[in-house]
Order: C-alpha cells, then sequence, then structure tokens
C-alpha cells in the first residue's frame, strides 16, 4: 500500500514489511480504521505479516486486531 503525506526521513534507516490490507464490505459500506498515533490517519484494516505467516492469516489477525471482528473472504 503506497502512503502519501510526508516523504521518508532520509536521515532514518527503514526496513521493508510486507503488509496484508483488506477492502471490508457491510451493509453496502466500505470499513475503515482511524490511527490516531504517531499522527490521525485513515487506512484500510490490515498490518505487517509476521515471519511464517500466510497473507490472508496476517489479515484475519490484523482486522481481529483492529477492529474486534472474525471475518471471512468471499469469492465471486
Amino acid at each position: 500500500m503506497r502512503r502519501y503525506g510526508q516523504p521518508k526521513d532520509i536521515t532514518q534507516k527503514y526496513l521493508d514489511r510486507p503488509g496484508s490490507y483488506g477492502i471490508i464490505f457491510l451493509d453496502g459500506k466500505i470499513l475503515l480504521t482511524h490511527q490516531k498515533n504517531p499522527k490521525p490517519e485513515i487506512q484500510l484494516p490490515g498490518g505487517g505479516i509476521d515471519l511464517g505467516e500466510s497473507q490472508t492469516t496476517a489479515l484475519h489477525r490484523e482486522v481481529l486486531e483492529e477492529t474486534g471482528w472474525r471475518i471471512s473472504i468471499l469469492r465471486r
């Protein structure tokens, strides 16, 4: 997911970490999360993938952590 806003601090060393994010529909609406720290942001639910974790497992874990909801993957 590409982030917009402040550019990276060139004096800081960053580690690449893959992430898994989802578009979650409920009653025709899309779920977004609101982060307050380190700065206010609206985001899709999701986050970093832990070592040995699949993208799907990471997404399920992150959504549960951020919202308390258990989700299912819909396939069309």
